[in-house]
Protein backbone atom coordinates (compact mmCIF):
# COMPACT_ATOMS: atom_id res chain seq x y z
CA UNK A 1 0.00 0.00 0.00
CA UNK A 2 1.10 3.59 -0.85
CA UNK A 3 -1.34 5.43 1.36
CA UNK A 4 0.69 8.22 3.05
CA UNK A 5 -0.93 7.69 6.30
CA UNK A 6 0.78 10.99 8.16
CA UNK A 7 1.50 9.78 11.76
CA UNK A 8 1.95 13.03 13.86
CA UNK A 9 3.91 13.95 16.97
CA UNK A 10 3.46 16.11 19.05
CA UNK A 11 5.31 19.45 19.39
CA UNK A 12 4.82 22.82 21.40
CA UNK A 13 5.23 26.46 20.21
CA UNK A 14 4.67 29.01 22.71
CA UNK A 15 3.12 26.68 24.91
CA UNK A 16 0.29 24.98 22.66
CA UNK A 17 0.68 22.05 21.16
CA UNK A 18 0.94 21.39 17.09
CA UNK A 19 1.52 18.24 14.82
CA UNK A 20 4.82 18.22 13.17
CA UNK A 21 4.65 16.82 9.84
CA UNK A 22 7.39 16.32 6.89
CA UNK A 23 7.41 17.25 3.42
CA UNK A 24 8.07 16.23 -0.22
CA UNK A 25 10.37 17.48 -2.20
CA UNK A 26 9.22 20.47 -4.98
CA UNK A 27 9.25 20.08 -8.89
CA UNK A 28 9.90 22.68 -11.13
CA UNK A 29 7.78 26.56 -10.83
CA UNK A 30 4.97 27.43 -12.69
CA UNK A 31 2.02 25.70 -14.19
CA UNK A 32 -1.73 25.64 -13.26
CA UNK A 33 -3.14 23.29 -10.54
CA UNK A 34 -6.47 22.51 -11.44
CA UNK A 35 -8.44 21.74 -7.97
CA UNK A 36 -11.44 19.60 -7.29
CA UNK A 37 -13.49 20.13 -4.37
CA UNK A 38 -16.39 18.58 -2.86
CA UNK A 39 -17.96 21.68 -1.20
CA UNK A 40 -19.09 24.58 -3.07
CA UNK A 41 -17.86 28.50 -2.34
CA UNK A 42 -20.82 30.39 -1.42
CA UNK A 43 -19.42 33.42 0.16
CA UNK A 44 -16.21 35.38 0.10
CA UNK A 45 -16.19 36.74 3.61
CA UNK A 46 -12.85 35.58 4.83
CA UNK A 47 -14.46 35.91 8.55
CA UNK A 48 -17.54 33.66 7.74
CA UNK A 49 -16.80 30.49 7.49
CA UNK A 50 -18.05 28.18 4.42
CA UNK A 51 -17.01 24.67 4.44
CA UNK A 52 -13.18 22.93 3.27
CA UNK A 53 -13.47 24.29 0.34
CA UNK A 54 -14.02 28.15 1.61
CA UNK A 55 -10.89 27.40 3.62
CA UNK A 56 -8.55 26.88 1.41
CA UNK A 57 -9.75 29.24 -1.35
CA UNK A 58 -9.60 32.45 1.73
CA UNK A 59 -6.22 30.66 2.85
CA UNK A 60 -5.07 31.32 -0.29
CA UNK A 61 -6.05 34.65 -1.43
CA UNK A 62 -5.39 36.29 2.71
CA UNK A 63 -2.92 36.09 5.47
CA UNK A 64 -3.98 36.28 8.60
CA UNK A 65 -1.34 37.98 11.01
CA UNK A 66 0.38 34.67 11.70
CA UNK A 67 0.24 31.38 10.28
CA UNK A 68 0.72 27.65 10.40
CA UNK A 69 3.53 26.13 8.23
CA UNK A 70 3.88 23.02 6.99
CA UNK A 71 5.23 21.54 10.56
CA UNK A 72 2.00 22.38 12.35
CA UNK A 73 4.04 25.30 14.05
CA UNK A 74 2.75 29.44 14.28
CA UNK A 75 5.18 31.17 12.04
CA UNK A 76 5.20 35.02 11.32
CA UNK A 77 2.69 35.92 8.45
CA UNK A 78 1.62 39.63 8.48
CA UNK A 79 3.25 39.88 11.67
CA UNK A 80 7.32 39.34 11.44
CA UNK A 81 7.46 38.65 15.19
CA UNK A 82 5.83 38.53 18.54
CA UNK A 83 6.03 38.31 22.23
CA UNK A 84 3.53 37.98 25.07
CA UNK A 85 5.17 40.31 28.02
CA UNK A 86 2.50 38.80 30.21
CA UNK A 87 -0.20 35.65 29.96
CA UNK A 88 -2.73 38.87 29.04
CA UNK A 89 -1.22 40.70 26.21
CA UNK A 90 0.80 40.11 23.28
CA UNK A 91 2.65 42.77 21.13
CA UNK A 92 2.52 42.16 17.44
CA UNK A 93 5.45 43.77 15.37
CA UNK A 94 4.05 44.03 11.80
CA UNK A 95 6.37 43.88 8.57
CA UNK A 96 6.45 46.76 6.60
CA UNK A 97 6.52 45.40 2.87
CA UNK A 98 3.01 43.99 2.63
CA UNK A 99 1.05 44.97 0.23
CA UNK A 100 -3.14 44.51 -0.73
CA UNK A 101 -3.58 43.03 -4.07
CA UNK A 102 -5.06 46.80 -5.05
CA UNK A 103 -1.70 47.13 -4.25
CA UNK A 104 -2.67 49.34 -1.30
CA UNK A 105 0.04 49.34 1.48
CA UNK A 106 -0.96 47.26 4.60
CA UNK A 107 -1.29 49.37 7.41
CA UNK A 108 -1.62 49.13 11.16
CA UNK A 109 -4.88 50.55 11.53
CA UNK A 110 -5.95 47.84 9.04
CA UNK A 111 -5.10 44.98 11.24
CA UNK A 112 -6.98 46.84 13.91
CA UNK A 113 -9.83 47.22 11.56
CA UNK A 114 -9.78 43.29 10.75
CA UNK A 115 -9.85 42.11 14.03
CA UNK A 116 -12.57 44.24 14.97
CA UNK A 117 -14.30 43.56 12.62
CA UNK A 118 -14.53 39.92 13.67
CA UNK A 119 -15.61 41.61 17.23
CA UNK A 120 -18.68 43.47 15.80
CA UNK A 121 -21.64 41.12 16.15
CA UNK A 122 -23.03 42.07 12.95
CA UNK A 123 -20.37 40.77 11.04
CA UNK A 124 -21.51 37.05 12.32
CA UNK A 125 -17.76 36.07 12.17
CA UNK A 126 -17.07 32.51 13.21
CA UNK A 127 -13.98 33.42 15.51
CA UNK A 128 -16.29 36.63 17.50
CA UNK A 129 -16.54 34.44 21.17
CA UNK A 130 -12.55 34.36 20.83
CA UNK A 131 -11.99 38.19 20.66
CA UNK A 132 -14.90 39.39 21.62
CA UNK A 133 -13.54 40.97 25.28
CA UNK A 134 -10.28 41.20 23.81
CA UNK A 135 -8.96 44.89 23.79
CA UNK A 136 -7.48 45.19 20.09
CA UNK A 137 -4.66 48.55 19.81
CA UNK A 138 -2.61 50.37 17.21
CA UNK A 139 0.71 51.47 19.94
CA UNK A 140 2.45 52.99 16.30
CA UNK A 141 2.61 52.48 12.69
CA UNK A 142 4.22 48.87 12.86
CA UNK A 143 2.76 47.50 16.56
CA UNK A 144 -0.31 46.14 17.82
CA UNK A 145 -1.40 45.01 20.89
CA UNK A 146 -4.25 42.74 21.80
CA UNK A 147 -4.86 42.15 25.70
CA UNK A 148 -7.40 40.20 27.40
CA UNK A 149 -9.00 40.62 30.33
CA UNK A 150 -7.67 37.17 31.56
CA UNK A 151 -5.08 35.16 30.13
CA UNK A 152 -5.80 33.14 27.09
CA UNK A 153 -4.10 30.44 26.45
CA UNK A 154 -5.76 29.57 22.95
CA UNK A 155 -5.40 33.11 21.48
CA UNK A 156 -2.46 32.96 18.97
CA UNK A 157 -4.04 29.78 17.54
CA UNK A 158 -7.05 31.37 17.07
CA UNK A 159 -5.10 34.56 15.23
CA UNK A 160 -3.46 31.92 13.50
CA UNK A 161 -6.91 30.37 11.33
CA UNK A 162 -7.84 31.55 7.77
CA UNK A 163 -11.03 33.29 9.86
CA UNK A 164 -8.82 35.66 11.03
CA UNK A 165 -7.83 37.17 7.88
CA UNK A 166 -6.56 40.72 7.48
CA UNK A 167 -8.36 42.65 5.06
CA UNK A 168 -8.58 46.23 3.86
CA UNK A 169 -10.29 49.17 5.85
CA UNK A 170 -10.48 51.43 3.03
CA UNK A 171 -11.50 48.40 0.39
CA UNK A 172 -14.45 47.11 3.02
CA UNK A 173 -15.27 50.52 3.49
CA UNK A 174 -15.87 51.74 0.15
CA UNK A 175 -18.87 49.51 -0.61
CA UNK A 176 -17.40 46.50 -2.51
CA UNK A 177 -19.26 43.41 -1.95
CA UNK A 178 -17.16 41.33 -0.02
CA UNK A 179 -19.09 38.68 -0.34
CA UNK A 180 -18.20 38.33 -4.13
CA UNK A 181 -15.13 40.31 -4.50
CA UNK A 182 -11.52 39.41 -2.70
CA UNK A 183 -8.63 42.18 -1.62
CA UNK A 184 -5.98 40.20 0.50
CA UNK A 185 -2.47 39.86 1.08
CA UNK A 186 -2.16 36.04 0.43
CA UNK A 187 -0.35 34.14 -2.16
CA UNK A 188 -2.79 34.50 -4.52
CA UNK A 189 -5.20 37.04 -6.29
CA UNK A 190 -8.77 36.01 -7.23
CA UNK A 191 -9.02 36.72 -10.75
CA UNK A 192 -12.68 35.00 -11.51
CA UNK A 193 -14.80 33.78 -9.55
CA UNK A 194 -18.32 32.06 -9.91
CA UNK A 195 -20.36 31.31 -6.69
CA UNK A 196 -20.75 27.73 -6.08
CA UNK A 197 -18.88 26.51 -9.69
CA UNK A 198 -15.74 27.81 -9.95
CA UNK A 199 -12.80 29.96 -9.25
CA UNK A 200 -9.62 31.04 -10.78
CA UNK A 201 -6.44 31.90 -8.62
CA UNK A 202 -3.29 33.93 -9.90
CA UNK A 203 0.22 34.36 -8.37
CA UNK A 204 0.55 37.02 -6.33
CA UNK A 205 3.95 39.45 -7.98
CA UNK A 206 3.97 41.00 -4.91
CA UNK A 207 3.46 38.41 -1.88
CA UNK A 208 5.55 39.27 0.81
CA UNK A 209 7.42 36.18 1.02
CA UNK A 210 9.89 35.30 -1.55
CA UNK A 211 9.73 32.68 -3.90
CA UNK A 212 6.39 32.02 -3.36
CA UNK A 213 3.80 31.01 -4.89
CA UNK A 214 5.34 28.70 -7.17
CA UNK A 215 2.26 27.66 -9.60
CA UNK A 216 1.31 30.44 -11.56
CA UNK A 217 -2.45 29.62 -11.42
CA UNK A 218 -4.93 27.21 -9.31
CA UNK A 219 -8.41 27.29 -10.84
CA UNK A 220 -11.19 25.28 -8.07
CA UNK A 221 -13.34 23.30 -9.99
CA UNK A 222 -16.45 22.72 -7.70
CA UNK A 223 -17.63 19.06 -7.82
CA UNK A 224 -19.88 17.65 -5.26
CA UNK A 225 -20.20 14.44 -6.82
CA UNK A 226 -17.86 11.51 -5.59
CA UNK A 227 -17.86 9.98 -8.66
CA UNK A 228 -17.58 13.05 -10.96
CA UNK A 229 -14.81 13.85 -8.75
CA UNK A 230 -12.69 11.09 -8.84
CA UNK A 231 -13.49 10.38 -12.41
CA UNK A 232 -12.31 13.99 -12.89
CA UNK A 233 -8.70 12.97 -11.58
CA UNK A 234 -8.60 9.69 -13.11
CA UNK A 235 -8.96 11.29 -16.64
CA UNK A 236 -6.64 13.87 -15.73
CA UNK A 237 -9.39 17.12 -15.97
CA UNK A 238 -8.30 18.37 -12.48
CA UNK A 239 -4.76 17.58 -10.55
CA UNK A 240 -6.35 17.14 -6.99
CA UNK A 241 -9.06 16.31 -5.46
CA UNK A 242 -10.17 16.95 -1.78
CA UNK A 243 -12.18 14.17 0.35
CA UNK A 244 -11.30 11.62 -1.43
CA UNK A 245 -14.55 9.10 -1.38
CA UNK A 246 -13.90 6.26 1.23
CA UNK A 247 -14.70 3.39 -0.85
CA UNK A 248 -12.15 4.91 -3.47
CA UNK A 249 -9.10 5.30 -1.09
CA UNK A 250 -7.96 2.11 -1.77
CA UNK A 251 -8.76 2.15 -5.64
CA UNK A 252 -6.45 5.40 -6.42
CA UNK A 253 -3.85 4.35 -4.11
CA UNK A 254 -3.21 1.42 -6.65
CA UNK A 255 -3.21 3.69 -9.77
CA UNK A 256 0.80 4.51 -10.25
CA UNK A 257 0.46 7.62 -11.67
CA UNK A 258 -1.62 9.07 -8.40
CA UNK A 259 -0.89 9.75 -4.76
CA UNK A 260 -3.15 9.72 -2.19
CA UNK A 261 -2.49 11.23 1.21
CA UNK A 262 -4.50 10.52 4.62
CA UNK A 263 -4.14 11.62 8.11
CA UNK A 264 -6.88 11.73 10.81
CA UNK A 265 -9.00 14.62 12.05
CA UNK A 266 -12.33 14.86 11.47
CA UNK A 267 -15.14 13.21 13.58
CA UNK A 268 -19.13 12.57 12.42
CA UNK A 269 -21.83 13.89 14.62
CA UNK A 270 -25.31 14.22 14.65
CA UNK A 271 -25.83 17.73 15.17
CA UNK A 272 -29.63 18.45 17.53
CA UNK A 273 -31.33 21.74 17.16
CA UNK A 274 -31.14 21.79 20.94
CA UNK A 275 -33.28 24.62 21.94
CA UNK A 276 -35.90 22.93 19.88
CA UNK A 277 -38.44 20.58 21.18
CA UNK A 278 -38.62 18.14 22.20
CA UNK A 279 -34.68 17.92 21.43
CA UNK A 280 -34.07 20.52 24.16
CA UNK A 281 -34.47 17.45 26.73
CA UNK A 282 -30.63 15.99 27.24
CA UNK A 283 -32.37 12.90 28.27
CA UNK A 284 -34.13 12.49 24.75
CA UNK A 285 -30.78 13.21 23.10
CA UNK A 286 -28.58 11.21 25.25
CA UNK A 287 -31.63 7.88 24.33
CA UNK A 288 -30.81 8.62 20.58
CA UNK A 289 -27.01 8.48 21.13
CA UNK A 290 -27.48 4.84 22.45
CA UNK A 291 -29.57 4.03 20.30
CA UNK A 292 -26.57 4.77 17.04
CA UNK A 293 -24.04 1.12 16.18
CA UNK A 294 -21.16 3.41 15.27
CA UNK A 295 -19.22 0.07 14.60
CA UNK A 296 -21.63 -0.59 11.54
CA UNK A 297 -21.25 2.76 10.22
CA UNK A 298 -17.30 2.84 10.78
CA UNK A 299 -17.92 -0.32 8.36
CA UNK A 300 -20.07 0.34 5.64
CA UNK A 301 -19.37 4.68 5.37
CA UNK A 302 -15.76 4.21 5.19
CA UNK A 303 -14.98 1.01 4.15
CA UNK A 304 -12.06 0.70 7.30
CA UNK A 305 -10.89 4.29 7.44
CA UNK A 306 -13.13 5.47 10.19
CA UNK A 307 -13.02 4.63 13.91
CA UNK A 308 -15.71 4.79 16.21
CA UNK A 309 -16.24 7.26 18.85
CA UNK A 310 -17.62 6.12 22.40
CA UNK A 311 -16.69 8.83 24.24
CA UNK A 312 -15.45 12.46 23.60
CA UNK A 313 -13.94 13.44 20.22
CA UNK A 314 -10.17 14.20 21.43
CA UNK A 315 -8.49 11.98 19.63
CA UNK A 316 -5.83 9.21 21.43
CA UNK A 317 -2.45 10.28 20.46
CA UNK A 318 -3.67 14.15 21.70
CA UNK A 319 -2.20 14.76 25.50
CA UNK A 320 -5.33 15.96 26.20
CA UNK A 321 -7.33 12.65 25.79
CA UNK A 322 -9.06 10.93 28.69
CA UNK A 323 -8.65 7.24 28.47
CA UNK A 324 -11.44 6.25 31.04
CA UNK A 325 -14.27 8.48 29.17
CA UNK A 326 -13.53 6.27 25.90
CA UNK A 327 -16.45 3.90 26.54
CA UNK A 328 -19.09 6.54 28.01
CA UNK A 329 -21.57 6.34 24.97
CA UNK A 330 -21.83 2.65 24.01
CA UNK A 331 -24.59 0.89 21.71
CA UNK A 332 -27.35 -0.16 23.90
CA UNK A 333 -30.32 -0.46 23.10
CA UNK A 334 -32.50 -1.22 26.14
CA UNK A 335 -31.16 1.87 27.97
CA UNK A 336 -31.71 3.66 24.98
CA UNK A 337 -35.02 2.78 25.09
CA UNK A 338 -35.56 2.92 29.07
CA UNK A 339 -34.17 6.68 28.26
CA UNK A 340 -36.29 7.51 26.04
CA UNK A 341 -39.52 6.67 28.31
CA UNK A 342 -37.55 9.03 31.10
CA UNK A 343 -37.43 11.43 28.69
CA UNK A 344 -41.35 11.05 28.25
CA UNK A 345 -41.35 9.62 24.76
CA UNK A 346 -42.11 5.77 25.47
CA UNK A 347 -43.74 5.41 22.19
CA UNK A 348 -41.32 7.08 20.12
CA UNK A 349 -41.63 10.56 18.31
CA UNK A 350 -40.54 11.94 14.37
CA UNK A 351 -37.51 13.37 13.66
CA UNK A 352 -36.18 14.76 10.33
CA UNK A 353 -32.65 14.55 9.65
CA UNK A 354 -31.30 17.26 7.39
CA UNK A 355 -28.40 15.42 4.88
CA UNK A 356 -26.02 16.58 2.72
CA UNK A 357 -26.24 15.17 -0.51
CA UNK A 358 -22.95 15.78 -2.19
CA UNK A 359 -20.62 12.79 -0.20
CA UNK A 360 -21.72 8.87 0.13
CA UNK A 361 -20.58 9.21 3.80
CA UNK A 362 -22.90 11.50 5.03
CA UNK A 363 -26.35 9.74 3.02
CA UNK A 364 -24.82 6.05 4.25
CA UNK A 365 -24.27 7.13 7.90
CA UNK A 366 -27.98 8.79 7.83
CA UNK A 367 -29.50 5.40 6.29
CA UNK A 368 -27.75 3.56 9.19
CA UNK A 369 -28.95 5.93 12.16
CA UNK A 370 -32.02 6.33 10.58
CA UNK A 371 -32.46 2.20 10.71
CA UNK A 372 -31.24 1.92 14.83
CA UNK A 373 -33.70 4.84 15.74
CA UNK A 374 -36.48 3.27 13.91
CA UNK A 375 -35.56 0.18 16.65
CA UNK A 376 -36.48 2.97 19.45
CA UNK A 377 -39.84 3.93 17.92
CA UNK A 378 -37.86 7.05 16.32
CA UNK A 379 -39.17 7.72 12.85
CA UNK A 380 -36.43 9.46 10.82
CA UNK A 381 -37.39 11.22 7.78
CA UNK A 382 -33.58 11.63 5.90
CA UNK A 383 -33.80 15.26 3.84
CA UNK A 384 -30.92 15.09 1.41
CA UNK A 385 -30.17 18.62 0.24
CA UNK A 386 -27.22 20.94 -1.19
CA UNK A 387 -24.65 22.63 0.72
CA UNK A 388 -25.14 26.29 0.38
CA UNK A 389 -28.85 24.58 1.62
CA UNK A 390 -27.07 22.92 4.41
CA UNK A 391 -25.27 25.94 6.05
CA UNK A 392 -28.49 28.13 5.26
CA UNK A 393 -30.06 25.80 7.86
CA UNK A 394 -27.65 25.64 10.01
CA UNK A 395 -27.11 29.04 10.79
CA UNK A 396 -30.73 29.60 10.65
CA UNK A 397 -31.63 27.47 13.03
CA UNK A 398 -34.22 25.47 10.40
CA UNK A 399 -33.27 21.85 11.69
CA UNK A 400 -33.98 18.97 14.24
CA UNK A 401 -31.06 17.47 13.33
CA UNK A 402 -28.06 17.15 11.27
CA UNK A 403 -25.52 14.87 9.93
CA UNK A 404 -22.61 16.90 10.32
CA UNK A 405 -18.46 16.60 9.66
CA UNK A 406 -16.17 18.41 11.61
CA UNK A 407 -12.29 18.96 13.06
CA UNK A 408 -11.26 20.62 15.93
CA UNK A 409 -10.61 23.68 14.83
CA UNK A 410 -7.35 24.52 17.17
CA UNK A 411 -4.41 23.10 18.14
CA UNK A 412 -6.19 23.51 21.91
CA UNK A 413 -8.62 22.19 24.19
CA UNK A 414 -10.09 25.43 24.06
CA UNK A 415 -11.56 24.28 20.07
CA UNK A 416 -14.48 23.41 21.92
CA UNK A 417 -15.47 27.17 22.70
CA UNK A 418 -15.81 26.74 18.69
CA UNK A 419 -18.86 24.50 18.65
CA UNK A 420 -20.50 25.15 21.93
CA UNK A 421 -19.65 28.31 23.39
CA UNK A 422 -22.65 30.33 23.46
CA UNK A 423 -21.42 33.12 21.72
CA UNK A 424 -20.29 30.79 18.70
CA UNK A 425 -22.10 31.64 15.66
CA UNK A 426 -20.81 28.76 14.04
CA UNK A 427 -23.56 26.58 16.09
CA UNK A 428 -24.46 27.49 19.61
CA UNK A 429 -25.32 31.10 19.16
CA UNK A 430 -27.72 30.05 15.63
CA UNK A 431 -29.99 28.06 17.95
CA UNK A 432 -29.34 29.90 21.39
CA UNK A 433 -28.01 27.11 23.41
CA UNK A 434 -26.26 28.07 25.85
CA UNK A 435 -25.15 25.47 29.35
CA UNK A 436 -24.20 27.97 32.52
CA UNK A 437 -22.31 24.68 33.37
CA UNK A 438 -20.24 24.28 30.33
CA UNK A 439 -19.96 27.30 29.44
CA UNK A 440 -18.01 28.14 32.80
CA UNK A 441 -15.91 25.54 32.41
CA UNK A 442 -14.86 26.63 29.08
CA UNK A 443 -14.56 30.17 30.51
CA UNK A 444 -12.23 28.63 32.94
CA UNK A 445 -10.29 26.39 30.32
CA UNK A 446 -9.10 29.33 28.31
CA UNK A 447 -7.91 31.11 31.30
CA UNK A 448 -5.45 28.44 32.69
CA UNK A 449 -1.63 27.96 31.47
CA UNK A 450 -0.64 25.86 33.41
CA UNK A 451 -1.19 22.32 31.58
CA UNK A 452 -1.93 19.71 34.48
CA UNK A 453 -5.27 22.66 35.43
CA UNK A 454 -6.75 22.81 31.98
CA UNK A 455 -6.56 18.82 31.66
CA UNK A 456 -8.39 18.72 34.60
CA UNK A 457 -10.73 21.60 33.31
CA UNK A 458 -11.33 20.29 29.91
CA UNK A 459 -12.08 16.35 31.29
CA UNK A 460 -14.67 18.42 32.92
CA UNK A 461 -15.90 19.64 29.96
CA UNK A 462 -15.87 16.56 28.18
CA UNK A 463 -17.84 14.66 31.12
CA UNK A 464 -20.47 17.20 30.45
CA UNK A 465 -21.06 17.15 26.98
CA UNK A 466 -21.33 13.56 27.22
CA UNK A 467 -24.19 14.01 30.28
CA UNK A 468 -25.95 16.48 27.76
CA UNK A 469 -25.23 15.02 24.55
CA UNK A 470 -26.02 18.24 22.39
CA UNK A 471 -24.07 16.14 19.38
CA UNK A 472 -23.82 12.65 19.37
CA UNK A 473 -20.12 12.29 18.29
CA UNK A 474 -19.94 9.37 15.99
CA UNK A 475 -16.88 8.18 14.40
CA UNK A 476 -13.26 9.35 13.29
CA UNK A 477 -12.83 9.86 9.94
CA UNK A 478 -9.49 9.60 7.47
CA UNK A 479 -9.52 12.38 5.91
CA UNK A 480 -7.76 12.03 1.67
CA UNK A 481 -6.30 14.10 -0.91
CA UNK A 482 -5.70 12.58 -3.94
CA UNK A 483 -3.35 14.59 -6.57
CA UNK A 484 -1.50 13.56 -9.76
CA UNK A 485 2.33 12.17 -9.38
CA UNK A 486 3.13 15.61 -11.57
CA UNK A 487 2.48 17.75 -8.42
CA UNK A 488 4.75 17.69 -5.56
CA UNK A 489 5.27 20.05 -2.40
CA UNK A 490 1.74 19.00 -0.75
CA UNK A 491 1.99 18.07 3.08
CA UNK A 492 -1.61 16.46 4.67
CA UNK A 493 -1.38 17.76 7.84
CA UNK A 494 -3.56 15.99 10.77
CA UNK A 495 -5.59 16.77 13.50
CA UNK A 496 -7.14 20.49 13.93
CA UNK A 497 -5.12 21.56 10.66
CA UNK A 498 -6.73 18.83 8.58
CA UNK A 499 -9.23 21.59 7.01
CA UNK A 500 -6.13 23.80 6.51
CA UNK A 501 -3.65 21.88 4.91
CA UNK A 502 -4.67 22.84 1.14
CA UNK A 503 -4.30 26.54 2.20
CA UNK A 504 -0.87 25.99 4.32
CA UNK A 505 1.18 24.13 1.49
CA UNK A 506 -0.46 25.46 -1.78
CA UNK A 507 2.03 28.37 -2.61
CA UNK A 508 4.57 25.67 -1.81
CA UNK A 509 3.23 23.11 -4.52
CA UNK A 510 4.42 23.07 -8.03
CA UNK A 511 3.58 20.75 -11.05
CA UNK A 512 5.80 19.81 -13.47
Amino acid sequence: MNITRRGFMMTTVGGLTGLSLGTVALAQDGGTLRYGTVTEVTNLDPHVYGGSAWKALIGMIYSPIITYDTSGQLVPAIAASWEQPDAMTTIFTLRDDVLFHDGSKLTADDVVFSLERIRDEATGATLRSYLEAAEITKQNDTTIVVKTPTADAALLSVLGLPEAAIVSQSWVGSGVNIKAEANGTGPFTLAEYETAVRAKLKANPDYFIEGQPKLDTVEFRMITSDDARVSALRSGAVDMIDFVPWKDIDVLDRMPNLTVDSASGAFMNVWFNATRAPFDNPTLRRALAYAIDREAISRAAFFGHGEPITGAPTPPDSPWYNDDLKHAVSYDIDKARSLLEEAGHPDGLDLELVVYQGLGIYTTTAQIVQANLAEIGVNVSIRLVEWSDVVARKNGADYDAMIYGVSMKLNDPDAYSYYFGAQSPYWAAPIGYKDDTLQALLDEGRALTDMAARKDVYRQVEERLLETMPWIFINYREQAQAYSRSVSGYTHLGGALNEASAAISMPLISKT
